[in-house]
């Protein structure tokens, strides 16, 4: 399993720190951003990869209950704040954890166990998502990916004869699918590692499809197919 994605969003920069302080103690915990402007975290979740958002609460023009209520049920979020009289409404939003400050270490730690646990299970039952083509919501099942190539601030999601455009990144993708086995290949491709028919040492064959790999991705990809090998 790879990193989670985590960002954090206060008013004041010293209970930033100490979060961020907290989570260098558990190695697989990456925090991608730390934020004092509410509207900038929303801006930088909007167009990269979260999976999980420590928030206050108190905050001017946007607080961290409006964020919960935008991505409820696409992101995990683990309120802090310094009133417990948030609380009630909190749980109602489904939050994984509700710290009082000053946060304990000890508590911080049940926090991130609830997390891995409602993480571990979505991702358990996960195998496909939904695309927005127009004003429809069309299913893409994981399972029958050929590759995802990326086009600037676009994604084209390659399913045998079929494809789809979703205004992500590539990055956005190499993170939200790296438990699922996919993995970059090429600054503008990104492969089910389970779909491969064939390796040359410069392009994959998935399905009728030859896709090319980078000189800085081969290393990792042929240490893949090593581990493979009978």
């Amino acid at each position: 399993m790879g990193k989670h994605n985590v960002i954090i969003i206060d008013d004041e920069k010293l209970a930033i720190d100490v979060i961020d302080q907290y989570l260098s103690m558990y190695p697989n915990y990456a925090v991608v951003g730390k934020f004092i402007d509410p509207v900038e975290a929303i801006s930088f979740i909007n167009n990269n990869s979260v999976d999980l958002v420590l928030t206050d609460i108190a905050m001017p023009i946007v607080s961290g209950l409006d964020i919960v209520k935008m991505y409820s049920g696409k992101i995990r979020f683990v309120m802090t704040t310094s009133f417990s009289e948030y609380a009630i409404e909190s749980f109602d939003l489904d939050v994984i954890d509700y710290l009082l400050k000053p946060i304990a270490i000890d508590r911080f730690s049940k926090a991130l166990q609830r997390f891995e646990k409602s993480y571990q299970y979505n991702h358990q039952t996960e195998s496909s998502f939904f695309v927005k083509d127009g004003e429809e919501f069309v299913k893409v099942n994981i399972d029958q990916i050929d590759y995802i190539e990326g086009m600037k601030d676009y994604a084209k999601i390659h399913c045998g004869k079929n494809f789809h455009m979703v205004l992500k990144t590539l990055k956005y993708f190499e993170s939200f699918l790296k438990d699922q086995n996919f993995i970059r290949v090429h600054k503008s491709f990104i492969i089910p590692l389970d779909r491969i028919l064939q390796y040359d040492g410069r392009h994959i064959i998935i399905s009728d499809n030859k896709i090319p790999v980078g000189p800085s991705y081969r290393v990792q990809l042929k240490e893949f197919l090593n581990n493979r090998k009978i």
